[in-house]
């Protein structure tokens, strides 16, 4: 975790480094004397304590422009004017102390200010991870012609089992065939997959009508085994509403 320390009075910034290593000896600490260092495009900081004034850009206009830029950064405002804090939660600003401060004062200032950076981080994180997932094709590898064939699901226009063999119906390729269990592919396929019979998984997105006795594929008429009709409507009716969003 990096903790920029922005202000122009040397003392006040020694001051929050020494309390800010006395509770975290793991952060990376930089300090500045005016907001030109934090401002520059390619600085980012998970924590910024900031001077409210200071010669140039001062504190409150420089959190504008951090906001501005789209940066998340904990800003925890540093002044000697305590009327100047009202102001502080304009740019979603975490805390203020005001000067002279104490150090129990500071210490929990900056536990706080580390609180909020980590669950910031772990949100951006978890974002991150969704965004990759949805960007990565979900993928199967499998044992094809004494080949390992990779296998994006979302590729696959349905599957059927024929002696122990599992065909892979392509939409853009010809079929893949490999010896396997088809149960073990419905489990891998996930919702977006419904099995219509039990020689026959179907790939939800590439249907095109349906009815009681059989559903048109990828160009096939794929039989619908006698009990499955209704729960393979509901399974569809679910992905048609994930699919638009609704």
């Amino acid at each position: 975790m990096k903790i920029a320390i922005c202000d122009d009075d040397k003392r006040i910034r020694e001051l929050i480094g020494e309390s800010v290593r006395e509770v975290s000896e793991s952060v990376e600490i930089e300090t500045f004397s005016d907001a030109g260092g934090i401002l520059a495009p390619e600085y980012d900081a998970d924590i910024v304590f900031l001077d409210i004034q200071m010669p140039g850009v001062d504190g409150m206009n420089a959190a504008r422009l951090l906001r501005a830029d789209g940066r998340n950064t904990v800003i925890v405002f540093v002044t000697a004017f305590e009327d100047q804090v009202f102001r502080a939660f304009d740019v979603g600003a975490l805390n203020f102390i005001v000067k002279p401060f104490g150090r129990e004062r500071l210490r929990e200032v900056i536990k706080s200010a580390i609180r909020q950076a980590e669950k910031l981080n772990l949100i951006e994180k978890k974002l991150a991870e969704a965004e990759e997932k949805k960007q990565a094709p979900r993928a199967i590898t499998v044992r094809a012609g004494g080949t390992n064939t990779r296998v994006i699901l979302s590729d696959i226009a349905y599957a059927e089992i024929f002696d122990r063999r599992i065909i892979l119906h392509m939409n853009d390729r010809d079929n893949i065939e490999y010896y396997g269990r088809i149960s073990e592919l419905e489990k891998i396929a996930g919702r977006d997959f419904f099995r219509v019979h039990r020689a026959y998984l179907v790939n939800l997105e590439y249907v095109r009508s349906y009815d009681s006795r059989q559903v048109r594929a990828a160009d096939a008429d794929i039989p619908v085994a006698r009990g499955k009709y209704q729960d393979f409507v509901k399974a569809y009716l679910s992905y048609c509403t994930r699919r638009e969003g609704l």
